[in-house]
C-alpha cells in the first residue's frame, strides 16, 4: 500500500487542542499516552482514553475537547483510498487493544534515534491500519446495531427500489468511499451490497406478484428491471421458478407465508419518493 507522510509531531501534558474544530485535507492518527479527550467526527460522538487511538479522516468535520491533559503522537498521511486496509479504518476509535497501543508508543517514542525516522513513518501507519483490522475482524461476533449510515443507505435503497441505483452517490452521501461502503456493508449485515439489493428487488418482486394483477413487465420496472427478460431469469435463479408460475402456485396463498423478507422495509410508494438520504446533505 502506498502512504505517504505529512507530519509526525509528539506533544506532553497539553491542556488544550490548538485547533478544536473543523477539517484537514489529510487523515489523521491521534495515539494517545496520557489523559482523554472526547471528540465528535461526523455526527458521531467518542471518547478517547489513554493507550487508545484516534482516527480522523481527511475531509471530514470534527470537534474535539480536552477533559484532562493529553500526551500524544500524532501522524497525518495520505494513504492508498481502495486499499482494504485504508477501507477498514472507521472514524473515531481504532479496534486496537491498549497493551498493543503501549507498544506502539514505545516504538515512536524511539522513532527520533533512528538514522532516517522519515523512512520508517510509512511502516508505522501501516502497522497501526493492519493492527485495527485484525483486532477489528476477530472481535467478538455478537448482534449490532446497524450504524445510522447504513440505515440510510438500506432506506434509500428501499425508496428507489424502482430506479437504477447508483452505489457512488450513496457513498459521497454518507461521507464512506466506494469500497469503504461495500466493506461495512459486508461486514454488518454478512452480505455483499449488490447481492442484498437483488434479494431486496426480488422481494418486492414476490410481494408484488401475490399481492395484485399487475403484468410482469410492470413488475420488473417497478422493481428496478428496465428488462423484463433478465427480471425473469433473475427470478428463476434465485426461487427456482418462472415469475408467472410463482404467482400461479400462490395466488391463494397468504402472502405472508410465502415472502421471507431479508432486512426488508415496506412497499414503496410510486410517487412522491422522498430519499432519507437528502436529510443529511
Amino acid at each position: 500500500m502506498t502512504i505517504q507522510p505529512v507530519f509526525y509531531n509528539t506533544f506532553s501534558n497539553r491542556p488544550y487542542f490548538e485547533m478544536t474544530d473543523g477539517k484537514r485535507p489529510w487523515d489523521i492518527f491521534l495515539l494517545l499516552t496520557e489523559g482523554s479527550f472526547s471528540c465528535r467526527i461526523g455526527e458521531e460522538e467518542y471518547r478517547i482514553e489513554a493507550n487508545e487511538v484516534a482516527y480522523f479522516p481527511m475531509n471530514t468535520s470534527f470537534s474535539r475537547k480536552i477533559l484532562s491533559p493529553i500526551s500524544f503522537h500524532q501522524l497525518a498521511f495520505h494513504a492508498d483510498h481502495t486499499h482494504p486496509l485504508y477501507a477498514a479504518l472507521q472514524p473515531g476509535k481504532l479496534e486496537i487493544p491498549h497493551e498493543n497501543v503501549d507498544a506502539l508508543a514505545q516504538s515512536l517514542a524511539l522513532l527520533s534515534r533512528c538514522s532516517d525516522p522519515q523512512a520508517l513513518l510509512p511502516h508505522m501507519i501501516e502497522h497501526l491500519m493492519v493492527e485495527h483490522s485484525i483486532h477489528r475482524q476477530t472481535a467478538a461476533e455478537a448482534p449490532q446495531r446497524l450504524p445510522e449510515d447504513l440505515l440510510l443507505v438500506l432506506q434509500y435503497m428501499n425508496d428507489h427500489i424502482h430506479e437504477k441505483i447508483d452505489i457512488d452517490a450513496i457513498a459521497d452521501t454518507v461521507h464512506l468511499s466506494h469500497v469503504g461502503l461495500l466493506w461495512k456493508f459486508k461486514r454488518y449485515t454478512g452480505m455483499t451490497l449488490s447481492r442484498y439489493l437483488i434479494h431486496l428487488r426480488l422481494n418486492y418482486a414476490k410481494q408484488y406478484l401475490l399481492e395484485g394483477d399487475l403484468p410482469i413487465n410492470e413488475i420488473a420496472l417497478r422493481c428496478g428491471y428496465s428488462n423484463p427478460y433478465y427480471f425473469s431469469n433473475s427470478f428463476r435463479e434465485q426461487y427456482g421458478i418462472s415469475p408467472s408460475r410463482f404467482r400461479a402456485l400462490h395466488v391463494h396463498s397468504d402472502p405472508k407465508e410465502c415472502v421471507r423478507a431479508e432486512l426488508l422495509l415496506p412497499l414503496p410508494s410510486q410517487k412522491n419518493h422522498a430519499s432519507v438520504l437528502e436529510k443529511i446533505t
